[in-house]
């Protein structure tokens, strides 16, 4: 569409509008206030709509996900970090300096 195409349209419509109010007074009030309430109608769904599946859709994919092995892989987890931390006597030392400061302090 040309720019000249959508300003006459719009002159068009201006002038549609300045005479139906000149005829009917009543009938432009009453079409603005009809457009208004369908226009915030429709907004109020969809926001209603985004925001409703949009948290629900949140909700889910970032939950946690618990199944019955979580168990069995937690302790897999901390076997092999206790390994690592064995196999190493500096790390072991520096491991249990931390345990020490961690239990004197009061949380």
């Amino acid at each position: 569409m040309k720019l000249s195409g959508f300003l006459f349209g719009g002159v068009l419509g201006a002038a549609a509008t300045v005479y139906l109010a000149k005829k009917q007074p009543g009938a432009v009030s009453w079409a603005a206030h009809a457009l208004s309430d369908v226009c915030s109608s429709v907004a109020r769904k969809s926001v209603s709509r985004m925001m409703g599946n949009s948290i629900k859709e949140d909700v889910a994919a970032f939950a946690p996900k618990h199944t019955d092995d979580t168990a069995v892989k937690s302790d897999a987890a901390w076997g092999q970090i206790e390994a690592i931390v064995n196999s190493d006597p500096k790390l072991k030392r520096e491991a249990d300096k931390i345990k020490a400061e961690s239990s004197a302090v009061a949380h």
